[in-house]
């Protein structure tokens, strides 16, 4: 017998670090027949571009975004005979989360809905943590008298939905108002544990921080089986990493500096998580097919330009030719020493955090002084303690390995959004040729 369409509706605002994720994975299901519908918030970001490479064919604009009126709009352009709610910043565990939802359905003329588990990815706040570990448990509900429902990981019939729809005038907790009228009418919502996603932030808000790392310290001992640190997609083997190698080919001392760059991109190679090498030059110094080359000149990419705009510039390159990185790690050629596998622990480090960009730093504990606009000298740090007492200064050392997420280079800036740092206490590892 064939089972019946499934319409997907995703409601979007800005999610480009995000809706790749959650499109590949939905294309991953065992069940295949499906549509999806994107109603997006004017966002302002590269979503929409990110949509159009996976060719989904309805995409819906809304102005004025309130939630119930979001998933209404893409209920009157649906074809299916079910209506499956999903976030765009959710990934979907595995390829039966699709199937785990509708099988509920089945023989089953009670059931209104069924919304699914939501878990939190390593780097979740505390109390995001706390939040889903505790609302979303292990045991199956059918749900006579409570109310509750989550739009973020769902599925509804159609022809209920059509009879009861969303609430268009709330800002929030509308899938709680429509759970309330849906029970009301003698109908019943399900939980179904086995309908998992990642949802990297919580349900709730304001929340202690302090009380949710206590919380979720607890869960984490005595429940290490519902801690999941990563989704398959966000683990570092699974993402598309570019390496970006800048060479100004008209260098005084070229050999020495073809030396250094041979050198820099044999340790590039050794890489297990970067999946494509790009040299940016005038000239293709390296003969090597898993070198590729951007041309300076016939892209216009001055010397002269910022290190921000290149990477700009050359993700827009890479993008055209139907590679798109999720991130992109700058390296530069002229160090003459870079410690062993940094590239590997930047984009681990990057993944198990959820940074946006992270670099390499050597932990400078020397004393720092700056003229003012006084022309007058001002010491940074007032305090002569010694070094085990002094908290150093991070100098970053962008070029051994600054990893970028792409959504932060198309603002045209190598740093931003969550930071973090991989510290270098041994100062070979700053010397690099001018």
């Amino acid at each position: 017998m064939k089972k019946p369409k499934i319409s997907i509706i995703i409601r979007t605002k800005n999610e480009e670090k995000w809706i790749s994720h959650c499109l590949k994975m939905i294309y991953l299901q065992t069940e295949s027949n499906f549509e999806i519908i994107i109603v997006d918030n004017e966002s302002d970001d590269s979503t929409l571009n990110i949509v159009k490479r996976f060719e989904i064919k309805k995409i819906l604009k809304i102005k004025k975004f309130l939630p119930g009126k979001a998933i209404n709009l893409g209920l009157k352009f649906s074809s299916g005979e079910f209506i499956v709610c999903i976030s765009a910043h959710c990934i979907p565990k595995n390829k039966y989360w699709l199937q785990n939802l509708y099988k509920n359905f089945i023989n089953n003329k009670s059931l209104a809905g069924v919304y699914g588990r939501q878990i939190p990815i390593s780097y979740s706040s505390p109390s995001d943590k706390r939040d889903l570990l505790i609302t979303f448990g292990l045991d199956k509900r059918i749900q006579i008298k409570d109310n509750f429902f989550h739009n973020a990981n769902s599925m509804i019939k159609k022809s209920i939905l059509n009879k009861y729809p969303f609430d268009e005038n709330v800002k929030n907790i509308e899938d709680r108002l429509w759970g309330k009228k849906i029970i009301k009418a003698g109908f019943q919502i399900i939980y179904e544990p086995e309908a998992i996603v990642y949802h990297h932030h919580g349900i709730h808000q304001n929340n202690k921080p302090d009380r949710a790392s206590s919380v979720v310290s607890i869960i984490e001992k005595f429940e290490k089986n519902r801690i999941i640190k990563l989704p398959e997609l966000l683990k570092p083997e699974n993402l598309n990493i570019a390496a970006i190698i800048p060479f100004p080919s008209e260098a005084k001392n070229l050999k020495l500096h073809k030396t250094l760059l041979n050198k820099t991109i044999k340790e590039v190679l050794k890489s297990k998580y970067i999946k494509k090498i790009y040299l940016l030059s005038e000239k293709n110094l390296i003969n090597n097919k898993k070198i590729l080359f951007i041309d300076r000149i016939k892209n216009k990419i001055s010397n002269k330009l910022s290190i921000d705009h290149i990477l700009f510039k050359s993700l827009k390159i890479i993008e055209k030719n139907k590679y798109y990185p999720d991130s992109l790690m700058f390296v530069s050629y002229d160090y003459y020493n870079r410690p062993s596998k940094l590239l590997d622990k930047i984009i681990m480090e990057a993944q198990l955090n959820g940074s946006d960009t992270t670099f390499a730093a050597y932990l400078d504990y020397a004393h720092y002084w700056f003229k003012s606009e006084k022309d007058e000298f001002v010491q940074v740090d007032k305090s002569l303690q010694s070094r085990e007492k002094k908290k150093p200064i991070y100098r970053a050392l962008y070029g051994l390995g600054c990893l970028t997420s792409s959504h932060i280079i198309r603002t045209k800036k190598i740093i931003g959004g969550k930071i973090r740092i991989i510290p270098i206490d041994n100062i070979k590892y700053t010397y690099r040729e001018r």
